[in-house]
C-alpha cells in the first residue's frame, strides 16, 4: 500500500488506483482488487465443471419446457400462473436427473423420462398452483388412461367442489396428449366439455378422448374451469380461478 504524500487530501478512484482518507485524516492509495472472471477463464478453469455441466443440463431442460407446456395450451389459456414456467423448467431438470446413465452434463431428459420415477413426477403438476386439483375438487377423480377415459362418481358439484363465489356453473374437459419428447413434438386430443350449474343433481360422469395418433408417452389432464352466466353466455372466470392438472400417464 502507498501513502500519499501532498499539501491536499485525495479522495475517489484514477484508473485502478483508490484514494481513499480515513477518519484521522491520513491520506492513502491502493489498488483496486480484481473482480470476478473472464468468460475464457469460465470456461476453461475445471473448478467450474460442476456449474458449467448444471447449466448445460438445465438449458436442455427449458428448452424442452416449451413444448411441454403446449401439451394442453386450450387448458393453459384458462387455468395459469405466473410461476407456471419456472415451474416446468425445474419439474423437467429433476427429471432430468433421474438419468443414471451419463455422468453430469451428458445427461438427458429423455433417458430421465424412460424411469419410472421420471414419469411420476410428472403426475400432478398443476397449470395453476393456486388453485391444486386437491383443494378444488373433494372426491377421487378415476382415470384409465389407456382407454383416455376419466370417471367422476355420483358428482354432487355443489358439495364437491370449491366454488369461486361469483361462479354459477362449472365445465369439466380432458385431454389426451403424446408427448414425443425425444424429437419435440405432440399431438393432442380434447374431449367434449360437460357443463353443469351449482344446483346439479348427483350424477356419475364419464370425460373421455379419442386416441392420440403416435405412441410414445400419453399424458392425461383434467381441467376444471369455473364460469358466470351472464344471460345467455357462460363467461370463464380469471385463469387463477380454475385448474388444469396431469392426472395420469400411460405408455401404450
Amino acid at each position: 500500500m502507498a501513502k500519499v504524500v501532498a499539501p491536499f487530501l485525495i479522495k475517489g478512484t484514477i484508473d485502478d488506483i483508490n484514494f481513499v482518507v480515513t477518519a484521522d485524516g491520513k491520506n492513502y492509495a491502493r489498488a483496486r482488487g480484481k473482480t470476478g472472471i473472464t468468460s475464457t477463464e469460465f470456461k476453461n478453469n475445471p473448478i467450474f465443471d460442476r456449474i458449467r455441466n448444471q447449466a448445460q443440463e438445465f438449458g436442455q431442460c427449458s428448452k424442452k419446457s416449451v413444448l411441454f407446456r403446449q401439451l394442453a395450451v386450450r387448458f393453459n389459456k384458462l387455468a395459469k400462473d405466473g410461476s407456471v414456467a419456472g415451474r416446468a423448467n425445474k419439474l423437467l431438470f429433476e427429471i432430468l436427473q433421474e438419468d443414471s446413465t451419463q455422468p453430469q452434463g451428458q445427461r438427458t431428459l429423455a433417458e430421465g423420462l424412460k424411469t419410472s420415477d421420471g414419469k411420476k413426477f410428472l403426475l400432478f403438476f398443476e397449470s395453476n398452483k393456486l388453485r391444486p386439483l386437491d383443494k378444488v375438487l373433494k372426491i377421487k377423480e378415476h382415470s384409465t388412461p389407456e382407454n383416455q377415459t376419466v370417471t367422476l362418481t355420483d358428482l354432487i358439484v355443489k358439495e364437491h367442489l370449491d366454488w369461486p363465489e361469483e361462479a354459477t356453473h362449472v365445465h369439466f374437459a380432458l385431454a389426451t396428449a403424446n408427448w414425443d419428447y425425444e424429437n419435440d413434438s405432440f399431438d393432442t386430443c380434447y374431449s367434449d366439455e360437460i357443463i353443469l350449474d351449482k344446483e346439479s343433481e348427483k350424477q356419475t360422469i364419464i370425460l373421455s378422448t379419442d386416441k392420440p395418433l403416435e405412441n410414445q408417452l400419453h399424458l392425461t389432464f383434467l381441467f376444471i374451469g369455473f364460469a358466470k352466466q351472464e344471460r345467455k353466455k357462460h363467461n370463464f372466470l380469471h385463469r387463477k380461478n380454475n385448474t388444469a392438472t396431469i392426472i395420469a400417464f400411460h405408455n401404450p
